[in-house]
């Protein structure tokens, strides 16, 4: 491995090269947690999809895969890049504005603008805080072991070498040293995923040579309905699409952009990338099982040993240094950008709603980070319990806690802070419970049932049952303020809001019940509304053209899901795969991942822009007082 240790010690140079470079940039809290607002849109979506594909989404979905077959990427992969299109419709342009228009770098920033009183605006805080160290902490962990795995020490040293690498340039460089840093990670991702998934399938001769030997022992592994229910992998789509556009490393993105036209082509680029470094998960999954099934690997015990047996065995040690330098890219891609939420939310928006003044953000923002690492070392390394505990507050309580308030907020005139508070405090506590109690016995949930999806699905429901129960004249008449004198939030995004809350109660009544198929069509149909309700304008108006677009992608997206469905079951092939497996793979999984955000593109190029100069958005609001006074409060 010696060639190995050599590939790695040069990209950790590169890495705190960009943070020594970042330093003498970093000015004020504004460049270190939003990177200045300087970022153009290739950087900012390379960095976004990084920060999304993380060492879970590198190893745990390779792992899955070896473990379920192509199922895995379906439930778990398949349908993010749809998620990146969906981000960028629903809040590209309005997070955009609020960066331009006010003081906002973080989630709770815009809940503090979007929502009277403090309760939400500290409910959000808290859940930041609690899921960044949640998140770095299973960084911290997975580090740990790449790091050991390279150059032969403990699990724990390798953890604090891993750990000090990111935590020394994102430190140092703030989020401006993140984005950059990501983006070389995610173009390392992205050429390492190809490279090897032509390297893993080779091993068995080539694509179709490997589904082919697949089939001929076990083809329960090419097969959607093959060894999950149908239930449980359509409530992980919807846990997959609704967490991936709620996440905060996603999110905050948004802020960090220089102009209103970097947008345009933003999610295609992070969209595209994501897919490809699926490759990773499907190749090295996929031929490892079929390298099993012919006696030249064993069945592994443990399956997230899955990516490391491959490169142990099936790799030359110089490629394998490049692919582990793409699987500690895609780890420290998410840590750096959960060092920041955390940071963000210990120094500014705790303190911010506790009405606590803070001056030298800019050095506080440092000590929170470190503090952040800190106590993601201390979990990782000599805490089990509570690093079990904390990875049970996950994508699906994040996702839980932000897609109402945030997502559906900035659109619902009728959303109220007490739901906000709500929401956030059912997202954590549900998932958390429902982890602990299946996990220690207490609670067996049937076969079926994807807590994660469910949890999403209930937590935005109870969001938009309480803001009908208990409405709220001042959260009204903030959003009349944030959005200005125009009509959105009118009737047409009422209908939406209708439409999309009773698509998710179908949804939901499918994943308690066993009703594959409400949580299956759900999918197509969430989509299409979520889609109409960005392609809104600020006065609540359409262009003819983007509805059009949009109902006639629906449609077809409609159609195919129907057609994958009549073939379920069959005997029919297509391209080495069965017929229904085949569609989702090679038709669904590229119409989301490129035509999806290419309605985007035109959506902005033919409406939205127009709607942003309107709005005469300009330069960045920019702190009041001197950098070396503190940037706010």
């Amino acid at each position: 491995m010696d060639s190995a240790i050599v590939f790695i010690l040069i990209y950790f140079a590169l890495m705190l090269g960009i943070g020594y470079w970042a330093r003498s940039k970093v000015k004020s809290s504004r460049d270190f947690l939003v990177a200045g607002q300087t970022l153009g849109f290739l950087v900012m979506a390379v960095g976004t999809f990084a920060s999304i594909q993380s060492g879970f989404g590198m190893i745990g979905h390779t792992a899955n895969t070896y473990a379920w077959g192509v199922q895995a990427i379906v439930a778990a992969a398949l349908f993010v890049p749809l998620a990146f299109a969906l981000s960028w419709f629903l809040l590209g342009s309005r997070l955009f504005r609020l960066a331009r228009e006010h003081e906002v770098y973080s989630i709770p920033d815009v809940i503090r603008l979007r929502y009277p009183g403090r309760s939400a605006h500290l409910a959000m805080s808290v859940a930041m805080f609690i899921g960044a160290v949640a998140y770095m902490t299973a960084q911290v962990t997975a580090i740990g072991v790449i790091v050991a795995l390279i150059f032969g020490t403990s699990t724990t040293t390798g953890a604090l070498i891993g750990s000090a690498v990111v935590a020394l340039y994102t430190i140092v460089g703030g989020m401006l040293a993140g984005a950059w840093t990501d983006f070389i990670q995610g173009l390392l991702m992205v050429a390492m995923s190809v490279g090897i998934f032509f390297l893993a399938t080779s091993t068995l001769g080539g694509w179709g040579p490997m589904l082919d030997s697949i089939a001929a022992q076990d083809a329960s592994f090419l097969r959607i309905d093959g060894t999950q229910p149908l239930t449980w992998i359509w409530t992980f789509v919807l846990l997959a699409i609704l967490g991936a556009a709620a996440q905060p490393q996603l999110i905050t993105k948004f802020l960090m952009l220089r102009s209103a036209s970097e947008l345009k082509w933003g999610a295609l680029v992070a969209g595209v990338a994501y897919a490809v470094t699926t490759l990773f998960a499907l190749g090295v999954g996929m031929a490892t099982r079929g390298l099993t099934m012919d006696g030249r690997a064993p069945e592994l015990e443990n399956i997230d040993n899955t990516a490391t047996w491959f490169l142990d065995n099936m790799v030359s040690p110089a490629f394998a240094g490049f692919v582990l330098a793409g699987l500690l890219a895609a780890i420290m891609s998410s840590a750096n950008s959960f060092i920041a939420v955390g940071a963000s939310a210990l120094m500014r928006d705790v303190t911010g709603a506790l009405g606590i003044r803070v001056r030298r953000e800019l050095l506080w923002a440092r000590v929170a980070s470190a503090l952040v690492v800190a106590c993601s070392l201390v979990f990782a390394l000599y805490l089990s319990q509570v690093v079990f505990i904390l990875g049970a507050i996950g994508w699906a309580a994040f996702a839980a806690a932000i897609f109402g308030p945030l997502v559906l907020g900035l659109y619902w005139r009728r959303a109220t802070a007490p739901a906000t508070t709500v929401a956030v405090v059912f997202g954590i506590v549900a998932n958390l419970a429902l982890t602990v109690l299946t996990a220690e016995g207490a609670v067996t949930l049937p076969a079926y049932l994807q807590s994660g999806g469910a949890v999403i699905c209930l937590g935005i429901l109870l969001f938009a049952a309480v803001s009908v129960a208990a409405p709220s004249r001042t959260s009204a008449a903030r959003f009349a303020e944030l959005t200005g004198d125009g009509a959105l939030g009118g009737g047409r995004v009422d209908a939406l809001v209708a439409a999309a809350f009773a698509t998710l109660a179908a949804a939901t009544a499918g994943m308690l019940f066993d009703w594959w198929f409400l949580v299956y069509y759900a999918v197509p149909v969430l989509t299409t509304v979520l889609m109409l309700m960005g392609a809104l304008n600020r006065r609540d108006l359409w262009s003819r053209a983007a509805v059009g677009q949009v109902a006639a992608f629906g449609a077809v997206l409609a159609v195919l899901f129907a057609i994958a469905h009549a073939t379920l079951g069959g005997q029919g092939t297509l391209g080495g795969l069965p017929t229904s497996t085949a569609l989702f793979l090679y038709v669904i999984w590229p119409v989301t991942a490129v035509v999806a955000p290419l309605l985007y593109t035109g959506l902005y190029q033919t409406w939205l822009r127009h709607d942003l100069d309107a709005g005469a958005v300009g330069e960045p609001v920019r702190p009041a007082r001197p950098a070396e006074e503190g940037d706010r409060r």
